[in-house]
């Protein structure tokens, strides 16, 4: 039974490294359309973020699944998959660790890439934001809704610095 719990988690890690380096993949997509301003290309990478999303979150689920219990098949109280590898035999250990770090690092990287994409919109939106405010001057400060008009600003609490 706890190889069977093994390999179930084994499985699980595997399919969800697979689902972050295609996660990875699109992102990258995603960042070069945004860069090209290759609209369709930019719908088809999102369209493809998120399935793959919903699909790393089904994996996510089955691995705390697998590991909740391999657990209680161990008897193992303590938290962390290194704990719990104490009592996997060898090879198994050293795969299951193995993989761990693997996940952990495929999920940085797709931190990263985030990190990567969300600068480049940052950076496009504060471009285009300098630039209207260089060709109208007047409309600066000023937001506008779908239909075009102006919108007064909400009346949102405001936090001052008593040092400026």
């Amino acid at each position: 039974m706890q190889q069977d719990t093994i390999g179930t988690l084994i499985g699980a890690m595997t399919a969800e490294i697979a689902c972050f380096e295609a996660y990875i993949a699109s992102q990258r997509s995603f960042s070069a359309a945004l860069k090209d301003r290759d609209w369709i290309s930019l719908q088809t990478a999102m369209g493809l973020l998120d399935e793959i999303a919903r699909a790393l979150a089904e994996r996510e689920s089955i691995r705390a699944e697998s590991y909740e219990r391999m657990r209680a098949e161990f008897g193992c109280e303590e938290q962390g998959i290194y704990r719990l590898a104490l009592h996997v035999p060898e090879p198994r250990r050293t795969e299951l660790t193995d993989l761990y770090r693997r996940l952990k690092i495929s999920a940085m990287r797709a931190k990263f890439e985030n990190a990567s994409a969300s600068d480049i919109a940052s950076g496009n939106r504060d471009l285009l934001r300098a630039i209207l405010d260089e060709l109208f001057p007047e409309k600066r400060g000023n937001i506008y809704g779908r239909s075009g008009r102006a919108l007064r600003p909400g009346m949102d609490s405001l936090v001052l610095d008593t040092a400026l």
